[in-house]
């Protein structure tokens, strides 16, 4: 950022800069596209018989081929803030949109509106129904010849006799909004015309340049400065105006007090890591070289390791089999490929390859042909075409490997290899007709074995670092702007999962690497701007365990951290415990900042992306349901004394007021109404709340064959899975007996047992129980002894982290990410006291397997003169080096 350019360059990067977001509004995000109004003449000449609870009322249109957004009826009566149900229907009786409305408030007569989204075909017949009315109404009418416009068709009312009249030449008053988007070719002149000027501009600056005899200079950062500070004060604005003085998501003081808050910590970071003076000299980006050549297969490795965990998302969300079957060969690709880029790229690229992928692709075509068009089956097949090919190359390479005497067998540590062995060997004989131990099996012993012929094993952990890391990154752009957090029903954040359980798993996963990194990062420097994203996405993943109010993730989330942190700082890097106290101080601020910033972002965002992504248990057509179109300010978005209610009644019980208690004095004006336990807490304004637990939501189990992902429909409702306010173990502890009950050497089939009262447990909910149910003793207890030796070597492994300043630590190697095995394994094993957690494709049980790989080549005690693992390498390259 030191670095200086001319300023004639400077200008024109500048141009170009500002050039390029104008184009960015104006095409994308459309700034310009509008919304137009189709209304007649209005003149009411008549009323309706009242639609009531028994009767149903319908109205003919013609639709122009645009995109309907609202319809605006007319209505005689007041009815606001009651629910009333529209469906739309098409010419062939099929219903297009149908949805629960709560209205909002209105002036009678007058009119209603009703957000409907969906695409019209022009000149297509369409007829909405309005029925079940919360309270009668009686909607106007006019003499369709006197509308002045063609689109209005006839008027039907059916009432509580079942029978249809038609009133002939009639029609409901009705306004109907469509969505304006810019044409295309305009849109197309207005870019280039932007286009074109930024280009006049840059050439009158080189013209003006070159006329100079002397160009000054100027420092990189300056550019950055003129560029971002205006962009970045320019949005703050409009975020802040859009809060208070235009009130566009509404809201009381407390949710625009957290909104203000996040906008402005936002604002202030940004403004920080683009002014902070900077003393390196380094360049800004790495070069091509190094980029490409050098690092080109640990970014590609680190890619494909965010893509195997997107099957792993995939999987935990799957409803049925087949959604399942596509998950897994995703993670098998994935996986495949991580496996490939940890080879020579002389033999990756071989000829032999190339002549491989032509032969399965062309066989992968044949067999994908029968498939095409075929419903679940295409995809299916084509997936399988794909692992065919990937699992070709994996093959060549491990034949290679074997071939060439590239396997460093000498160092592995033996007692520890065996004892996975074993357990890899005792998962697969007493399987019990499970598919999925030979797949971990199969999969993890090729990754172990690829890791042990690799030549930058010291890279493994900071790779798989990185690749989580870039997974919760998209997950994290696809939540902000696609999955709202929702005031009733699904008010515990549920991230991109439909369970708050497997949602907290996840973040605990995600927080134990941003935690190892920005630890590692800080101890190397203070400066915040070189930690910034990491303590930025730490401070995030935090927060989105916070709103999911899942106390097995706090639980986990604490436990890890505590330990992680004071043994990384006290032991590994030796702190004074001044700093370690520090520390610990930055890290709650870290926190307390974010958490604004991540409540308003899925709070702010989504609404002003309009298209959320709702899974199929979340689906629904009540009036408490978020719908594409809904207005920003819609009470079906949560709001900050709502989560304040909901935090207390699911963390502390009905009785305790702790986090309302602080709303209430510091955030609340004296107008406002809190939520007081005296008061109905699970209605505000009218609308009926969803706040079902565990026991009362009553719904079928949801099985999925084979996997730990079976769970109830209470799982992905509302309170969570298993989780009561009013027993603190959820039942568990009734669960946890039922499974000792039925303790055997060899396991089951069968993953649920019977409860007491003649229901069916679909799973342990504890990792340690249900690998016994399922495996047998024999298999548990070893599966015990490998965490507790496993747990030693990690602690091991990252005390190779110590800082002493002996000779003996300068020399031994120390990877950075040396702790990232430990945190992770101490999360798996926290979380799984309560959770169903080791499984191939559960996101923290794959990544716990995957970090065993250093601990297979990891002996404590080594001489100087003999080396081992990565440290061997790093001994090899200096003598290159010197030589």
């Amino acid at each position: 950022m030191n670095r200086k350019i001319k300023k004639n360059r400077a200008i024109e990067y500048m141009i170009l800069a500002y050039a390029a977001v104008l184009m960015l509004l104006i095409g994308p995000l459309g700034i310009f596209d509008g919304t137009r109004e189709i209304a007649g003449n209005e003149a009411v000449q008549g009323k309706t018989a009242a639609v009531t609870q028994d009767s149903r009322i319908q109205q003919v249109f013609i639709g122009d081929g645009g995109y309907l957004e609202t319809i605006s009826i007319y209505a005689i009566q007041n009815i606001s803030r009651k629910v009333v149900t529209l469906s739309i229907s098409d010419e062939r009786g099929e219903v297009v949109f149908s949805r629960k409305v709560a209205l909002d408030t209105y002036e009678a007569p007058g009119f209603f509106t009703v957000p409907v989204e969906f695409q019209t075909v022009l000149g297509r017949a369409y007829v909405w129904e309005i029925s079940h009315p919360e309270e009668a109404v009686e909607l106007g009418y006019q003499k369709t010849g006197e509308s002045g416009l063609d689109i209005y068709g006839n008027y039907y009312f059916c009432g509580s006799d079942k029978v249809i009249n038609e009133q002939a030449g009639e029609n409901i008053l009705m306004r109907f909004r469509y969505a304006d988007k810019m044409s295309f070719p305009k849109k197309a002149a207005i870019l280039f015309g932007i286009a074109l000027a930024a280009g006049f501009l840059m050439l009158l600056v080189e013209n003006h340049a070159r006329k100079k005899k002397k160009i000054g200079e100027v420092k990189v950062q300056r550019v950055f400065q003129g560029i971002c500070n205006p962009l970045i004060l320019a949005g703050a604005a409009a975020w802040l105006a859009a809060v208070f003085p235009f009130s566009y998501y509404g809201g009381v003081k407390a949710d625009k007090m957290v909104y203000t808050a996040g906008i402005l910590v936002m604002t202030a970071l940004l403004l920080y890591v683009v002014n902070a003076r900077r003393d390196s000299i380094a360049p800004l980006f790495p070069s091509l070289r190094e980029t490409v050549l050098n690092k080109g297969m640990d970014w590609l490795q680190s890619i494909f390791w965010a893509g195997a965990l997107w099957g792993c998302i995939d999987y935990v969300n799957a409803m049925y089999n087949i959604y399942q079957d596509y998950a897994y060969r995703k993670v098998l690709i994935y996986l495949g490929l991580v496996l490939l880029t940890m080879c020579a790229p002389k033999y990756v690229f071989h000829w032999g390859n190339l002549v491989w992928l032509a032969v399965s692709s062309a066989a992968g075509y044949w067999y994908y042909r029968p498939y095409r068009g075929m419903e679940e089956q295409d995809r299916l097949a084509m997936l399988n075409a794909v692992l065919f090919a990937v699992a070709g190359l994996v093959l060549i390479q491990l034949v290679i490997l074997i071939w060439k005497k590239k396997t460093a067998w000498r160092q592995l540590n033996l007692p520890y290899t065996i004892l996975v062995a074993v357990f890899f060997v005792l998962l697969v004989v007493f399987r019990n007709t499970r598919g999925w131990p030979i797949y971990m099996a199969a999969a993890f012993v090729l990754l172990y074995f690829f890791y042990l012929s690799w030549e930058k094993k010291e890279r493994f952990l900071g790779i798989l670092c990185n690749g989580i890391l870039f997974n919760f990154f998209c997950a994290l752009v696809f939540a902000v702007l696609r999955r709202p957090f929702r005031a009733w029903g699904y008010y515990r954040y549920n991230f991109v999962f439909h369970t708050v359980t497997v949602t907290a798993a996840y973040l605990t996963l995600v927080i134990c690497a941003l935690f190892v990194k920005l630890l590692m990062q800080y101890h190397k420097s203070r400066r915040l701007y070189t930690y910034w994203t990491t303590a930025l996405l730490f401070g995030m993943a935090v927060s989105f365990l916070l709103m999911t109010m899942s106390r097995t993730g706090y639980l986990a989330a604490a436990a890890m951290g505590l330990a992680v942190l004071v043994f990384v700082s006290l032991l590994c890097y030796r702190e004074r415990f001044a700093g370690f106290l520090g520390k610990t101080g930055l890290l709650v601020l870290l926190v307390l900042l974010s958490f604004p910033v991540t409540y308003s972002a899925v709070r702010l965002i989504p609404p002003l992306y309009d298209d959320p992504y709702i899974f199929e248990l979340e689906a629904s057509d009540e009036e408490w349901a978020l719908h594409k179109g809904d207005k920003a300010d819609s009470e079906n978005y949560i709001t900050f004394p709502r989560f304040a209610y909901c935090m207390d009644v699911k963390l502390f019980g009905e009785e305790h007021s702790v986090v309302r208690k602080f709303v209430d004095t510091f955030m609340a004006s004296t107008s406002e109404v809190s939520f007081a336990p005296e008061k109905d807490r699970l209605e505000v304004k009218g609308i009926s709340v969803m706040l079902a637990s565990a026991r009362d939501a009553g719904a079928a189990d949801v099985f999925a064959e084979d996997t730990g992902n079976i769970q109830t429909a209470a799982d992905a409702g509302t309170a969570g899975p298993s989780e009561e306010e009013d027993d603190y173990s959820n039942g568990r502890f009734d669960i946890f007996k039922r499974y000792i009950s039925h303790w055997n050497l060899t396991g089951h089939e069968e993953m649920g047992v019977e409860l007491g009262d003649g229901t069916l447990s679909v799973h342990a909910h504890n990792t340690y129980l249900q690998v016994i149910h399922d495996h047998g003793l024999i298999t548990g207890v070893i599966y015990l002894l490998l965490g507790i030796v496993s747990l030693l070597q990690m602690v091991r492994y990252a005390l190779s982290l110590r800082q002493t300043g002996r000779l003996a630590d300068s020399q031994r190697c120390q990877d950075p990410y040396a702790a990232l095995p430990l945190a992770i394994f101490l999360a798996f094993a926290v979380a799984g006291l309560v959770e169903w957690l080791f499984h191939p494709c559960n996101p923290l049980g794959f990544t716990t397997m995957a970090v065993l790989a250093p601990l297979l080549t990891f002996r404590s005690k080594t001489k100087d003169t003999t080396l081992r693992g990565p440290a061997l390498f790093n001994k090899k390259r200096v003598k290159e080096n010197e030589g």
